[in-house]
């Protein structure tokens, strides 16, 4: 199914990203086979997908690290940053991850 759905609004630390490529990964497949997994986890309606390029269209106001138009990939986990594991420098051990186009609007947009 395809639906409009409203830009999402960008809080203090985020990035708007203009999605010029995805890509296709098990994940997704997951999400589109609407397995188990996908149903326990996904929340719906969601803009699924978190490989891409783009470029950054627009940054909240704690954002100091980029410029309008400049390209950027997206790394498809957000870790809190706060938690033992992050700052022990083990982010891919974070409790509290997110997923980019699982638990956040992600790239298969236009």
């Amino acid at each position: 199914w395809m639906e409009e759905v409203p830009v999402p609004e960008i809080g203090p630390n985020d990035v708007l990203i203009k999605i010029k490529k995805t890509a296709i990964c098990g994940t997704d497949v997951h999400i589109y086979n609407w397995d188990q997994w996908a149903q326990k986890t996904v929340p719906v309606p969601m803009v699924t997908g978190h490989e891409f390029v783009g470029t950054v269209a627009d940054f909240g106001a704690a954002v100091t690290e980029y410029k309008i138009g400049q390209r950027v990939s997206g790394e498809g986990h957000i870790v809190c940053g706060h938690c033992r594991n992050c700052r022990a420098g083990r982010g891919h051990l974070c409790r509290n991850t997110l997923g980019v186009g699982v638990n956040r609007p992600g790239a298969f947009g236009e």
